[in-house]
């Protein structure tokens, strides 16, 4: 795995090294994300993206609103239709340190199909973290291992 300090979303992120996976930071007007993409001989391809909030800690009670949130407005951004965004129902998940909700859908990106699962987590304490993976639609399952591996192993950097 390589070990990515992001400072600028405050996190130590693992990425697939078998083969190596491509990292950045990504800069928008209001938010940075760092986004992981397998390399162009992977099957099935797939993109993992973590956003963090450091300015909107939240206590565990908050935490399904924001994560709810959070889970329905990326899958408007995959063109989920609006009938189907609000039938998401998170589901309490945690993975290494962090605890919290995730949902998966499908939708589109780039004009295809895809597969979505989103993860929107804390430490207590803490500022939420979202994560995400999305690769062709009905695939998924195919990535719980890579998930598995990149996602139990992010942490706040100190």
């Amino acid at each position: 795995m390589q070990v990515h300090k992001v400072a600028e979303l405050g996190l130590e992120i693992w990425v697939e090294n078998q083969p190596p996976w491509e990292a950045e930071v990504m800069r928008a007007v209001t938010l940075q994300s760092f986004v992981v993409q397998s390399p162009a001989d992977y099957y099935p391809p797939a993109v993992m993206t973590y956003i963090s909030l450091p300015q909107a800690a939240v206590d565990d009670a908050a935490l399904i609103g924001v994560a709810t949130t959070a889970i329905r407005r990326a899958a408007e951004n995959y063109r989920v239709s609006a009938t189907k965004r609000v039938a998401l129902e998170p589901k309490p998940a945690r993975y290494g340190q962090f605890k919290g909700y995730e949902a998966s859908f499908e939708g589109w990106a780039n004009g295809e199909a895809v597969e979505v699962r989103v993860f929107v987590g804390h430490v207590p304490g803490w500022f939420p973290v979202a994560m995400q993976a999305y690769t062709q639609k009905g695939k998924l399952s195919q990535l719980g291992e890579p998930i598995r591996r990149a996602w139990t192993h992010v942490k706040y950097l100190q």
